[in-house]
């Protein structure tokens, strides 16, 4: 209170200006004409119909552009010709190692000082008592041992572990005799190799070459094929992929199989047979059991295979012909000129 006995009004109080409270009640009567008669009215825009609206509109409430990344701004650089000077560093420095590799690599300097590393480390087993002391093989018949020593590529006092198992087994694959291989290594010092040998079957002729093969007609070797005389001979084209067939065939008749020198395949179609006396024995192409069954019941009852003839053959299903030697058609031809003589004589 002042002296006068008034109240006094705080010094922080502000009083309202006369004009908010008349915009206050001029806003309230816009709006009470806004909505004259109980219907709404749009608001009036100073933006004309049709017209965009203005830049400051478009952009308010949003970000501003923000400044490019470094990667983006790098690339750019790089487009604009201006290139970091620790990109042109770091680039010489990829480039020339990258040559220096690539020469170490074409002069073979990697190559020989793996060599020496490895050459070492070998040296090293072996004389911590891993060397190759002893090789033994198994199943080895007509095989040398010189030529599996060879195939292995094995030396005394090498390091076991030197042993390349798989190229040692390729290289006996490799050898006429030899139809399967297996190399162990058995620490500490022994090689050992089993082997399956091929099992001959018959000597091969065609054309000028003899070979012995097996039974599945695979040819085995070409060399010291004297050895095997006792064998079948098989002589034609196709005579190889048959003569198991045949030849069994023919052994059910061991009679006739004892006196066969020689089984001739004919054009890949039928057999000949070349027996012991020189006589050969035309076969046909089918029903081969039933003509060797004839044949053998023929020479049982009037020895036909030792007579004197060149051939008989019998690819006829009903008959068969004989073609005599020259010096019994000679004779036959003599005995008929005198049958002839004779009769003529009877005759006068």
């Amino acid at each position: 209170m002042d002296g006068g006995g008034r109240i006094m009004r705080p010094v922080t109080q502000k009083r309202k200006p006369a004009g908010k409270v008349a915009s206050r009640s001029g806003t309230q009567k816009g709006r009470a004409a806004a909505t004259r008669g109980g219907q709404p009215t749009r608001r009036a825009t100073s933006v004309a119909p049709g017209n965009r609206r203005a830049k400051s509109a478009k952009q308010f409430g949003k970000r501003g552009t923000r400044p490019p990344s470094r990667i983006v701004a790098f690339f750019e650089n790089i487009r604009d010709g201006r290139l970091p000077g620790k990109l042109i560093f770091f680039s010489s420095v990829a480039f020339m190692s990258a040559a220096i590799v690539y020469g170490l690599a074409v002069g073979g300097h990697f190559a020989a000082a793996g060599a020496f590393v490895v050459a070492k480390v070998d040296g090293a087993v072996a004389q911590a008592g891993f060397e190759v002391s002893e090789v033994t093989v198994e199943g080895r018949d007509r095989t040398t041992r010189q030529d599996v020593l060879r195939a292995l590529r094995v030396e005394r006092g090498q390091s076991i572990f030197d042993v390349d198992l798989v190229a040692a087994r390729d290289e006996l694959m490799r050898l006429d005799w030899i139809s399967d291989a297996t190399v162990t290594r058995i620490l500490p010092g022994r090689v050992h190799v089993e082997i399956v040998e091929r099992k001959p079957y018959a000597v091969w002729q065609r054309g000028g070459a003899l070979s012995v093969i097996d039974a599945d007609g695979n040819p085995i070797t070409e060399d010291g094929v004297d050895a095997y005389g006792h064998l079948p001979f098989v002589v034609g084209h196709g005579a190889a992929r048959k003569a198991a067939a045949f030849t069994t065939m023919v052994a059910q008749w061991p009679e006739l199989q004892a006196r066969v020198r020689a089984y001739v395949r004919v054009g890949d179609r039928r057999w000949n047979l070349r027996l012991e006396n020189g006589v050969d024995v035309l076969l046909p192409e089918t029903d081969v059991d039933v003509a060797l069954s004839e044949l053998v019941t023929l020479d049982q009852s009037h020895r036909l295979l030792a007579r004197d003839i060149e051939a008989i053959d019998m690819r006829l299903g009903d008959r068969f012909s004989v073609r005599l030697s020259p010096d019994a058609a000679a004779r036959r031809n003599a005995v008929v000129e005198d049958w002839e003589n004779r009769a003529r004589g009877d005759d006068t």
